[in-house]
């Protein structure tokens, strides 16, 4: 899929969206490009990767069981990185919550099963998009 980039002022956040699902990428962008948020929306996750040096996202939501490489190799790849370390990462799940927890382990900050509310998904954004915003003002 080609990247989307929609939604919000220059100055709000820019979330990362990785899922190879075309129908859970068009609707977490259309969910959160409503709600203001800048998205960026790839279904590979090697090409968000490289995406990620030109636009560095604020938040990335990934998908874990996508091809190529899948959520958990791309967080511990992003985790790994000085430059994104403290980037908030949602992983979007399918998986029974034992699995899933495997995200939290590679350095994921949080999980949400699918399918989700709207709610839930922007709750989660925001907790952990203020979450970021204070361990900023804390580095300085």
């Amino acid at each position: 899929m080609k990247s989307v980039v929609t939604g919000g002022r220059s100055d709000t956040n820019r979330i990362l969206i990785v899922d190879d699902s075309p129908e859970i990428l068009s609707i977490t962008d259309a969910i959160l490009s409503s709600a203001g948020y800048q998205t960026i929306a790839y279904a590979e996750g090697l090409i968000a990767l490289q995406i990620m040096e030109l636009i560095p996202p604020d938040l990335i939501i990934l998908d874990i069981n996508m091809p190529k490489i899948d959520g958990y190799e791309m967080t511990r790849r992003i985790r790994s990185n000085s430059v994104w370390d403290l980037t908030p990462i949602l992983l979007f799940t399918a998986l029974d919550p034992s699995r899933a927890a495997v995200g939290l382990e590679c350095g994921a900050d949080d999980l949400l099963s699918k399918p989700f509310s709207i709610e839930e998904l922007l709750g989660k954004v925001g907790l952990l998009l203020h979450s970021r915003y204070r361990q900023q003002l804390r580095a300085g």
